[in-house]
């Protein structure tokens, strides 16, 4: 008998040992199981190295014809993720898998014996069942009454049993267009050296910092050609959907149809379609966001992260990872370089950079001399306006009259995110959670950002039928608006997710304002990110505190990372550009620095302040959420949890562990919610998260209460 380790779908705390007496599997082959008396799906993880059992050892009942093989590195790669994060093989297998390439049980019903029709109905039904013979139980039920069903099966009329369907549609053979790489690009001597130093080094990971257009991507794309020719695979990753379209139509005029492209626009059919192309090994260019990370590349050679500071590289919910984590681990294992870019480096990568971990590369020039633009600081404490100063008006005025164009940038959609009644002080919050409503004012709607909740805003205080209230907070909506007033010719463009909902609405937002079809650009952080419109020579931020005030220890990082990507938006063209930052805080090192552009300086400041605190790259943190709806209930768990994992900690590691206390946001989606804080010792903890492991196979019971673990949280709210 030969025994192997699986894992069984929908049972997601451990791994079950199944035997056969043919050595006929292999890991990573999807089979077939009995457990608990019922047909599941598994997948084969590894051999276990067990011969001896006291227990009955069952037998795998066979392969799920047609079914994909997955490889046994990335098996690794999912087990190494299932340790790392404390997470479990059902969220790895669904956030990896696209919907379409994964098998599904179903239902299904034939005729077991002929009978006597006892009325109309029965025979309408026996006569339904000649014809069909094999039909699945859900088509069964939308024709005929649910009482009738379960007459048929439990008379054993009707046999029910399970069965695989495979839910990937034939895929036709994907034909590469031979190119050979229809747009030339010149690299300068800074990008060459670049370049000749990633591919000819005996390192695996790369940081490459290079100042806002100085020419990354150029970089990238001749590497990526290098390897192609080679036969070899690249992996190129971008923070947000919406540089898509600007990275593809590059990325197409160089490799044609050799890319695929993964996102979350794709349909599901769209999504598998692609992931077997590369499966299969005839698409070897991969483009795609943080998910993009799990594709199956053949032979691959390179991971480009893109604005590798983006926190849009983690995700924080269901299945928890970080794309800049995953990738360092495939570069393990597959003996692969991983590039990570960006003007503003992570503090962490920094470091690595710093410290011989990441091979530090620098590109100090714009692309073609470019000068960068010019900076002013406005403290809104001396203005009138509460949105737009003096200077950002007559700017935006003068880039108006010359034909230039404008970026804005502010982090708050909608109209306001706080609605206050003048009379009583009564805030309009959400039902579901513990915060206030976003208004909307063309829609007339107010809005919940976190649980989706919206509702008619009917002006009238729910306290005291007040109909006067005070708006604060504004959003894009708002500053829309305004503009609109003050320049009514002006052709205005807004981009936030509630103007991108449409799923080609990127690709022509983009197209058009990269076309001049508009005059300003106003949007959320989106429009920070990597866009490419030479003719912007003004970019403003129209508010910089807002992510200074936040309660994190990144929010000066995150602020001065903003300030330099936006002010990269500007004067990449042929006129130099201009970037005008509205504050409350103009004296602020994160501010000061970033207007400087002085990275190192900042760094120093930064760097400093986190070995105080021993927070990372020094410390590494833990993020627990414990919720329930019930929140006497959640207290209790919460506690419990706690009292759990100090229980199990020694004198001697060194580490703490705060709370349980109420979560900064205490409910969301009418789940109240608690948290438990873990800093401490990087090898320490590493050690301890199996301990954590252990103790959540206690709560797996309890469906009630759901307990998260964010390692290397980007978001501590």
């Amino acid at each position: 008998m030969h025994y192997y380790n699986l894992y069984i779908e929908d049972i997601s705390h451990m791994l079950f040992t199944y035997g056969s007496e043919n050595n006929d599997y292999k890991i990573g082959e999807q089979v077939i199981v009995k457990f608990q008396n019922k047909t599941r799906k598994a997948i084969i993880m590894g051999y276990s190295q067990q011969t001896e059992f006291d227990y009955t050892v069952n037998e795998i009942q066979g392969k799920i014809e047609n079914s994909i093989k997955i490889d046994e590195i990335h098996l690794k790669l999912y087990i190494w993720i299932r340790n790392y994060y404390i997470t479990n093989f059902s969220n790895i297998i669904t956030g990896v898998l696209p919907k379409n390439m994964r098998n599904e049980m179903v239902s299904r019903c034939k005729l077991n014996k002929i009978f006597i029709p006892r009325n109309k109905n029965d025979k309408i039904f026996l006569d339904y069942m000649k014809v069909k013979k094999n039909i699945s139980l859900d088509t069964l039920k939308r024709k005929f009454d649910k009482s009738l069903i379960d007459y048929m099966i439990a008379e054993n009329i009707l046999k029910l049993e399970k069965v695989i369907r495979d839910k990937r549609k034939k895929v036709i053979k994907h034909i590469i267009l031979e190119n050979e790489y229809n747009k030339k690009i010149k690299l300068t001597n800074e990008q060459e050296n670049t370049k000749n130093s990633i591919i000819n080094s005996s390192k695996k990971l790369f940081l490459v910092k290079g100042v806002t257009g100085s020419g990354k991507t150029e970089i990238y794309i001749e590497i990526i050609k290098e390897a192609n020719r080679n036969n070899q695979g690249a992996i190129f990753l971008v923070p947000e959907i919406s540089l898509t379209p600007q990275i593809i139509k590059r990325f197409e005029e160089t490799f044609g149809n050799k890319i695929a492209i993964l996102h979350s626009k794709l349909t599901d059919r769209e999504k598998a379609d692609e992931w077997n192309h590369v499966n299969n090994g005839e698409k070897k260019i991969i483009v795609g966001v943080r998910s993009a990370i799990f594709a199956p590349v053949k032979n691959l050679k390179y991971i480009i992260i893109d604005e590798e500071h983006e926190t849009t590289y983690k995700q924080d919910s269901n299945f928890v990872y970080d794309a800049r984590y995953v990738a360092i681990k495939r570069s393990e294992l597959e003996d692969l370089k991983v590039i990570f870019g960006t003007a503003t480096p992570l503090i962490e990568s920094f470091y690595y950079g710093k410290n011989n971990i990441f091979e530090y590369l620098e590109l100090n020039r714009r692309y073609n001399n470019i000068t960068p633009p010019k900076f002013e600081i406005v403290d809104m404490k001396n203005e009138e306006r509460e949105n737009f100063s003096e200077k950002l008006l007559k700017e935006i005025s003068n880039c108006i009259k010359n034909n230039e164009q404008v970026i804005l940038f502010l982090n708050k959609k909608g109209y306001s995110n706080q609605i206050q009644c003048k009379k009583c002080g009564h805030i309009e919050k959400c039902e579901n959670c513990s915060v206030s409503y976003s208004y909307y004012k063309i829609e007339n709607k107010l809005k919940c950002s976190y649980c989706g909740k919206e509702k008619k805003f009917t002006k009238i205080c729910a306290d005291c039928n007040s109909d006067e209230f005070s708006y604060h907070n504004y959003g894009t909506e708002k500053i829309e608006m305004e503009l609109q007033e003050i320049f009514p010719e002006a052709r205005i463009l807004r981009i936030d997710s509630d103007t991108v909902k449409e799923r080609d609405a990127y690709t022509n937002m983009y197209n058009d304002f990269l076309s001049q079809k508009y005059d300003i650009l106003l949007g959320t952080q989106i429009i920070a990110k990597g866009f490419h419109f030479p003719n912007v020579t003004l970019a403003g931020i129209i508010s910089a505190d807002t992510i200074l005030n936040f309660p994190d220890f990144r929010s000066s990082e995150k602020t001065f990372q903003l300030i330099v990507q936006t002010a990269g938006r500007a004067g990449r063209g042929e006129k130099r550009g201009t970037v005008i930052i509205q504050t409350y805080n103009p004296d602020h090192y994160a501010i000061q620095m970033a207007i400087d552009a002085n990275y190192e300086e900042f760094y120093n400041y930064e760097i400093k302040n986190r070995k105080e605190l021993n927070y990372p790259p020094f410390g590494k943190i833990i993020n627990i959420i414990v919720s329930c709806e019930d929140e006497s209930k959640l207290e209790n768990s919460a506690k419990e949890f706690y009292d759990d994992i100090k229980d199990i900690l020694n004198e001697s590691e060194k580490f703490m562990i705060y709370g349980p206390f109420k979560a900064p946001l205490y409910k969301i989606n009418k789940r109240y919610r608690y948290q438990i804080f873990i800093k401490g010792d990087r090898e320490q903890i590493n050690i301890f998260k199996k301990k954590i492991r252990d103790i959540l196979f206690k709560y797996n019971n309890k469906n009630d209460v759901r307990i998260v673990i964010d390692v290397d949280p980007i978001n501590l709210m």
